[in-house]
């Protein structure tokens, strides 16, 4: 029996580390190699990107490296939908590397649950000692909650999938990634799937290798980026609200509402200093548990922190920004596909 056809799209933009290894991996897959087709979908890098991209494709007929004028990452993931053939349709980051039967799995899963999207989990690797301590953090659900595609170890129904596999016909039903969307446009496409009624599978033997960003600096932009970004999902959806995705934003306000307080009652610098201990106990203790041998503690412990400041920070400036009308579609963005948060 012929199997579907799959379209792969990986939207990029200045991925010069990171997007050979990831079209290697989608090169070396199990599934039938004539049943599948890779589309690069540039942003308008200026590193070595289209360069990479388009010497494997002279080496390799499916993989086409295409223009994406609209520079982000939801536009991207459309102009590869629109210049695709698959009855399945998938996205996949640059900053990844799937397994070998990444596939095949996703594949076997939409046919075997008929769900309307299927995702698996993320295994996050670093080369330098921030990687490692941000591939940790994100591990544990006391560093994003519970973001089941980080640990889940069976098979099960969720909101949302990072990255997706969807059959052809959903974004027909519901339609395309939301270009106004500055980061979450997957998350925000899961929503609409889930409103309609399809469902979502999160499938454990769908793996992915994903790299996390190598400074802190950066890991704090991305979090920023993921938190605005939400901000955009709630305005559309109000029932998307989490209270897990308002946490972070709580605690910022609470611990500085507590100091600002405590100039009128110094009380209440004592119960915020207990509160905040007591926060950062708890973490130093799931930091402890989660690190590897050789890592550190500490390093572990401020890549939470950082997470949740960040993640935090961004909800408060995104809520800011939507109310005096500066949140709007991004002239240029990431093109890694944004994890659920």
């Amino acid at each position: 029996m012929e199997r579907p056809y799959v379209s792969l799209i990986v939207p990029v933009l200045n991925e010069e580390g990171t997007i050979a290894a990831c079209l290697a991996a989608l090169q070396e897959q199990t599934y039938p190699k004539d049943r599948l087709e890779i589309i690069v979908a540039d942003g308008g890098s200026r590193d070595a990107t289209r360069r990479i991209v388009s010497e494997m494709a002279r080496a390799d007929s499916r993989i086409r490296l295409v223009e994406n004028p609209g520079r982000s990452t939801a536009a991207g993931l459309n102009v590869g939908i629109n210049q695709t053939r698959g009855s399945i349709v998938g996205a996949i980051s640059g900053h990844s590397v799937p397994s070998s039967e990444y596939v095949e799995r996703a594949v076997e899963a939409l046919e075997r649950t008929g769900a309307w999207a299927v995702g698996g989990i993320i295994e996050r690797a670093g080369r330098n000692p921030v990687q490692r301590a941000i591939a940790r953090a994100t591990a544990s659900p006391f560093g994003v909650g519970n973001s089941t595609y980080n640990y889940a170890q069976t098979g099960m129904y969720v909101e949302g999938v990072f990255p997706g596999m969807w059959p052809r016909w959903v974004f027909d039903t519901v339609g395309q990634f939301d270009p106004e969307m500055i980061r979450n446009e997957d998350n925000e496409l899961s929503h609409r799937i889930r409103e309609a009624g399809g469902t979502i599978w999160l499938e454990p033997a769908v793996r992915v290798l994903y790299e996390p960003r190598d400074t802190w600096r950066d890991v704090a932009a991305q979090y920023r980026g993921y938190a605005m970004g939400k901000v955009l999902v709630f305005r559309k959806h109000r029932s998307a609200i989490r209270l897990r995705h308002l946490a972070p934003a709580a605690l910022v306000v609470g611990l500085s509402a507590g100091v600002l307080a405590g100039f009128l009652d110094r009380r209440l610098w004592v119960l915020t200093l207990t509160a905040a201990t007591s926060y950062v106990g708890v973490l130093s203790i799931a930091a402890r548990r989660m690190r590897h041998e050789g890592e550190s503690t500490l390093r572990v412990l401020f890549a939470m922190l950082l997470i949740h400041g960040a993640y935090g920070l961004g909800t408060w400036e995104g809520l800011v920004r939507l109310s005096s009308g500066w949140l709007r579609r991004p002239q240029s963005g990431s093109a890694a596909p944004g994890e659920p948060t």
